[in-house]
């Protein structure tokens, strides 16, 4: 017996499941829509004697037609969006202030990198505005399309820098790193107990939270923060 509150039944295959979970996670549905779905279709298989596939057709396709008939949203709520770019300021900002506040010197990077982050951060804006439409889209491209993207992103970020009169701009280190861990630690904590897609786990009717899905979640929140730390450190570890 599973104990895997999301486990689909032994009628449905594994791989058609998680591709059908997956589409109806990019299309918006939430958790609960997506365990009550993966339960109907786990009943069904189990009622008919036949597989997934045989009764429902390729699971793509079949998860598109569900979400149609499902309330879903495209985007995150504005508490979860406000967390996520609350916390990627304060990593954004860790990482440029902390090593030198930590050498006790001021922070001083050109106009154009100020612009790439500003432009950053309202790329992240857009991103969670409609984050189902950008997963789908990204998880959608082959490797050498997705490196093409990723290519043109940076070459207009570098362009846009370009435009602007270069010179350098210079911040005191002190306030800018007690603004970004502040910024870092509110946007981390909003994340770890708000109630949105973060922590919106896969499971069947009437199952319970786990422990290690949990600390599962817990862990991807507290990642980036962690990973920004470390990197910060190793920076001011660095000969000025």
């Amino acid at each position: 017996m599973t104990t895997d509150p999301a486990a689909p039944g032994p009628h449905v295959d594994r791989s058609w499941a998680d591709r059908f979970v997956v589409e109806l996670r990019l299309q918006g549905a939430t958790g609960e829509q997506i365990g009550d779905a993966l339960g109907e279709v786990g009943d069904h298989c189990a009622d008919a004697g036949h597989d997934a596939h045989s009764e429902f057709g390729e699971p793509v396709q079949y998860a598109r037609e569900v979400a149609a008939a499902l309330r879903t949203s495209s985007g995150l709520g504005a508490r979860d969006a406000v967390a996520v770019l609350t916390q990627t300021a304060g990593v954004m900002g860790a990482v440029w202030a902390l090593p030198a506040w930590l050498h006790d010197d001021p922070v001083t990077a050109s106009r154009g990198a100020v612009t790439i982050a500003a432009l950053t951060l309202l790329l992240a804006a857009a991103v969670c505005a409609r984050p189902a439409s950008t997963v789908g889209v990204l998880a959608r491209l082959r490797w050498w399309q997705a490196g093409l993207l990723g290519a043109a992103v940076a070459g207009l970020l570098a362009a846009a820098a370009a435009v602007v009169a270069d010179g350098p701009v210079t911040i005191p280190s002190a306030p800018l790193a007690a603004t970004s861990v502040t910024l870092l630690t509110v946007g981390t904590v909003a994340l770890l107990t708000t109630g949105g897609p973060l922590h919106d786990p896969v499971r069947r009717p009437g199952a319970t939270h786990t422990r290690r899905r949990r600390l599962v979640g817990v862990a991807s929140v507290a990642a980036l923060p962690l990973v920004a730390l470390l990197v910060a450190g190793l920076l001011a570890l660095l000969p000025r």
